[in-house]
């Protein structure tokens, strides 16, 4: 698509009023006056706005992001042309419903073969999201004209957002195993239980040879067995969290949810059988056959095996898909609304199936009370509970009443009265990767 526009329209309509004014009158000064536009009109026609012969090339980095990760967009702008232009100007497409941080325009002066570049930063949610088509404008030196072409753009034109850049592999389980919770009984480990003497069938490996070398007895050692340790995430996707930051940022759904996901890959990097639940949606909204509480929502008994993975996936797709939906709202509604009163977490229906022997991760924005509750009680219980907590309370003003500055204080109190538990928080910072905010951690 070309168009060409000129600026001298009123410089003709200003001479001609000038001569006729001029004439009639009898005044010479405004007959004279009239040579001022028609200059004008005369270098716009000797002037015109070269034929421009512009490449353009995008890239991301990364072409792959996470929710709430900027994403760099690089927009090279090349003259292919023989002729220098003096005056480009490039104005990028960026997608909609994503959040940009910086100019998504720049101007050039480029010569045969140069070439120069912009850079902006876009933020988005889990999805796909296509840039349109970049549009260039060509002046010449005096200016008086120019030249509109829409350019289509080489390189990346689709940004991807998912929780996860690679899926790891899944081993079958096992039932019994090296792991990361010691067990009574003596077995293969590392550290040291005992000596028994050598039966038949005992492993070279395990064989007490120094003290064979000594006595010319054969003996066995025994070590303290590890079995694999079992945690259950739950994730808290209930209605209160499906709040933005700023428009478009992920919601803070969607954020427990891609923490959810690394923690669970990680766990199982570390040999954890692990299990899922979900808060805030129900098992009938999961695209798969899931087994669910007594409250109706989605819950994935502990494992290791593709199955365990397969349903993990499924019940975070449903509580992204429920999150981006809110998201999509006109105007998404930040915490504290009058909107989203508190919604309970229905804690007693968990603690009947969580095993008794697992720890817990429960990843929560903690913009409401709720959480606090479900944390204290399964601590009470026996288990060893971790919060991780995505913080989305940063930005811009909140759409309809509540800031995220006063709901950011208010969460902040809500971590020290966990901290004052005994129960261990991870604060994280939304913008920084989970891994680096839960070294050391777990």
């Amino acid at each position: 698509m070309t168009s060409t526009l000129g600026r001298f329209d009123a410089a003709v309509l200003a001479g001609v009023v000038l001569v006729t004014t001029g004439a009639v009158l009898g005044n010479g000064v405004l007959f004279v006056s009239a040579t001022v536009p028609f200059v004008y009109v005369v270098a716009a026609t000797v002037s015109r706005p070269p034929d421009p012969s512009v490449a353009v090339e995008r890239s991301l980095d990364p072409a792959v992001a996470t929710p709430g990760q900027p994403a760099t967009v690089t927009l090279t702008v090349r003259n292919e042309g023989d002729h220098i232009l003096p005056d480009v100007r490039v104005h990028d497409r960026p997608p909609e419903g994503v959040r940009i941080e910086g100019r998504p325009r720049g101007c050039f002066s480029l010569r045969p073969g140069e070439a120069d570049s912009l850079t902006y930063e876009v933020v988005a949610g889990h999805g796909d999201y296509e840039f349109g088509d970049p549009t260039a404008r060509v002046r010449p030196l005096s200016a008086v004209d120019f030249r509109t072409d829409r350019l289509s753009a080489t390189g990346d034109g689709t940004l991807r957002c998912q929780r996860l850049s690679a899926s790891p592999e899944i081993r079958a389980a096992a039932d019994r195993r090296i792991g990361t919770r010691t067990a009574d009984s003596p077995g293969s480990g590392v550290e040291f239980h005992s000596v028994r003497e050598h039966r038949h069938g005992d492993a070279a490996s395990r064989v007490d040879w120094r003290g064979f070398a000594k006595t010319g007895e054969l003996t066995t050692v025994n070590f303290l067995e590890t079995n694999a340790s079992e945690t259950v995430i739950v994730v808290d996707a209930r209605t209160p969290n499906r709040v933005v930051r700023a428009p478009g940022y992920p919601t803070a759904a969607e954020f427990a949810a891609h923490a959810a996901d690394q923690l669970f890959d990680r766990l199982l990097a570390a040999d954890h059988r692990v299990g899922l639940a979900a808060l805030g949606i129900d098992a009938e909204a999961v695209d798969m056959t899931t087994p669910s509480d007594r409250g109706g929502r989605p819950w994935v008994p502990v494992g290791d095996d593709a199955t365990t993975r397969t349903r993990v996936e499924a019940v975070l797709d449903a509580v992204v898909d429920a999150a981006a939906a809110e998201r999509a709202s006109p105007r998404p509604a930040f915490a504290g609304s009058v909107r989203h009163r508190a919604e309970p977490t229905n804690a007693a229906a968990l603690r009947e199936r969580v095993p008794r022997t697992a720890d817990v991760l429960v990843v929560s924005p903690l913009l409401d009370d709720p959480p606090l509750s479900l944390a204290r009680t399964l601590s009470a219980a026996g288990h060893t509970v971790l919060v991780v907590s995505p913080d989305v309370t940063g930005g811009d003003a909140g759409s309809d009443g509540l800031g995220p500055r006063v709901a950011g204080v208010q969460r902040r109190l809500r971590l020290q009265r966990l901290r004052a538990r005994g129960i261990r928080v991870v604060d994280w910072e939304t913008t920084d990767p989970i891994s680096t905010a839960m070294e050391g951690s777990t």
